[in-house]
């Protein structure tokens, strides 16, 4: 009887330091996973992010309010930039502001399935208008210096008006392969779940990122400096050819003074006979 009752308290025992070693265990886990960024990184970047964060709303939401009231600022230039204020913004918030929360958590997303599909798609969104934005603004400054006539029909406003939002409904249709991707991936590591948003479903639209990527930066950034380059060469040219005008002019004029001179000293010599 007295040897049942020992095993039975040394099987207690053994039991209850299993379960303190198995607990010990799952809260090192969570240990390592909340200090997968040493703190000595993330409070610096927390702070590098906060104030681009502040300095990027105050700016934008500035801007977009200067050229709304102001009616003398409502060009084809301006508009372009309130465009750019937008997508600006819709980054900071789809983007800049879960990256914050990430590095504080990294693998403990709370938002939850819809919330991270309406942050994917806000972020290729806002990326894609900004590209488009640009790529338009640039085409635009083509059309005006190289092709100054033209320009008189392409850049009114109505048109520039109709341009921006074509380019946001192209930025929203062509970013939705992408957003539908995104989902919350759920792990459990030593009986610890872990939850992130990331892409989950990549094989629905095999090779859509690296389309993406094609038509919103080696195509957009091709484009763009092509017509730089051929701005820098209308400027080029015209500086060129100001330069051989204004020597004309002043070759002219020269002439005329030599005329001048040559009048005056011929009727003081008729003066002096």
């Amino acid at each position: 009887m007295l040897l049942r009752t020992n095993e039975t308290n040394f099987n207690d025992t053994l039991l209850s330091l299993l379960e303190k070693t198995r607990t010990m265990d799952v809260s090192a886990n969570v240990t390592d996973i909340k200090n997968m960024y040493p703190l000595k990184w993330i409070i610096p970047i927390t702070i590098v992010y906060g104030i681009i964060f502040i300095t990027g709303l105050l700016g934008n939401v500035s801007t977009c309010i200067v050229i709304a009231r102001n009616k003398t600022m409502h060009t084809a230039t301006n508009y372009y930039l309130f465009s750019l204020a937008i997508s600006d913004l819709f980054l900071l918030i789809s983007a800049l502001l879960p990256e914050m929360y990430r590095i504080w958590s990294p693998e403990n997303y709370i938002f939850g399935q819809t919330f991270c599909i309406i942050q994917g798609f806000a972020a290729e969104t806002s990326v894609n208008a900004t590209v488009l934005t640009i790529t338009a603004f640039t085409v635009e400054r083509y059309v005006a210096i190289c092709h100054p006539f033209l320009s008189h029909t392409i850049a009114k406003l109505s048109r520039i008006i109709k341009f921006i939002i074509a380019i946001w409904v192209a930025a929203l249709c062509l970013a939705i392969p992408q957003a539908i991707q995104f989902g919350v991936e759920y792990d459990v590591r030593d009986n610890v779940e872990t939850s992130m948003c990331s892409v989950v479903t990549e094989g629905l639209f095999q090779h859509s990122f690296e389309i993406s990527t094609f038509l919103f930066f080696v195509g957009p950034m091709t484009l763009i400096t092509v017509l730089y380059v051929l701005i820098a060469l209308k400027l080029r040219k015209s500086g060129k050819q100001c330069r051989i005008s204004r020597s004309a002019r002043n070759s002219v004029a020269q002439k005329k003074v030599i005329k001048m001179l040559g009048e005056f000293h011929n009727l003081s010599t008729i003066k002096g006979i």
